[in-house]
């Protein structure tokens, strides 16, 4: 079983990859209403009727509370750090520099984020004016927000796996690559050649 396991992986990397990059989407959402919803129980009642200002908050849809901005806040940069590490480590196993791929993670947090947000509002009003069934909860409350977070995947698995998690060569493979190139182009060359060979008698046999 390991070993078919094993085959399937090494014959299909492509889906393996993506099935990786699914459970760790999955996992750090988990992770992420774990540590909201704790934070925000904690932070609830000693932070009750302590409101905050601010634009961003408010484009994120989250309440000024400061109690449930701290709970989300949280919540998202350490579910953001755990989804880093998981996709860096164990979905793409990757070599890359890690200050840019750290700095490229964060802007496309960043744009994810705002498009999220930007969308829920977007569909939410939308349904609202609409009304009856798409007003309902089930909506507003399941659809929507899930809709929200499978539109990303069109962009984050490849941004990530070819831009974030982009694997240097090491100088040991590249040497090897050479090697093989040069061995391949050597084998062709000993075919022509030989070809060339076996022709030149014929057609000197020919002329006579």
């Amino acid at each position: 079983m390991k070993e078919k396991f094993k085959a399937f992986t090494e014959k299909h990397a492509q889906i393996w990859e993506f099935i990786k990059f699914v459970f760790t989407a999955c996992s750090t959402t988990i992770l992420y209403y774990i540590i909201f919803w704790v934070v925000d129980a904690i932070l609830e009642k000693p932070l009750a009727g302590i409101e905050v200002n601010s634009a961003i908050l408010h484009f994120l849809g989250i309440d000024s509370n400061l109690g449930l901005a701290i709970a989300y806040l949280s919540a998202s940069f350490l579910s953001y750090v755990a989804s880093y590490i998981m996709n860096r480590k164990v979905t793409f196993k990757s070599n890359s520099n890690i200050l840019l791929s750290t700095i490229l993670f964060a802007l496309m947090v960043v744009m994810t984020t705002a498009f999220t947000s930007w969308f829920g509002t977007f569909a939410t009003e939308w349904a609202a004016a609409k009304g009856g069934f798409w007003a309902s909860g089930f909506m507003k409350s399941i659809v929507i927000p899930t809709v929200a977070m499978l539109i990303p995947f069109v962009w984050t698995f490849p941004f990530q796996k070819f831009v974030i998690y982009r694997n240097k060569k090491e100088p040991e493979a590249e040497e090897a690559a050479e090697a093989a190139e040069a061995v391949q182009e050597a084998e062709v060359a000993e075919t022509a050649n030989a070809a060339e060979a076996v022709e030149a008698p014929a057609e000197a046999a020919s002329e006579e």
